[in-house]
């Protein structure tokens, strides 16, 4: 069976961390930048959506592709494209803790 190669890539903006999968990683046209295409959608048909789910795929969905700075990426890993991959393909991995102002 030939499958082919996609990857997980996890990276960090001031607001969110973001794990997501694609087809395509490589170096930006962009000095300092990462670029990811090919963003794939996992389960498009499923009846129940989480809000949060559906946030992210209004924010990438029609996205050709996004150019990441380097020092954002968390990591990059490669894998071949199956059931085995498994879990969800894009989401945000956790809020950062905000301080609550002190009373």
């Amino acid at each position: 069976m030939n499958r082919k190669t996609i990857f997980r890539i996890r990276f960090q903006t001031d607001e969110r961390r973001y794990s997501l999968l694609a087809r395509s990683v490589h170096d930006s046209e962009f000095f300092g930048f990462v670029e990811i295409s090919g963003i794939i959608f996992n389960d498009v048909d499923r009846l129940i959506v989480s809000p949060e789910e559906e946030s992210l795929r209004k924010e990438f969905t029609g996205v050709e592709s996004i150019a990441v700075p380097h020092q954002y990426i968390r990591r990059i890993d490669r894998l071949r494209e199956g059931p085995e991959t498994g879990g969800s393909y894009l989401k945000i991995v956790d809020q950062p803790n905000r301080k609550q102002p002190k009373e």
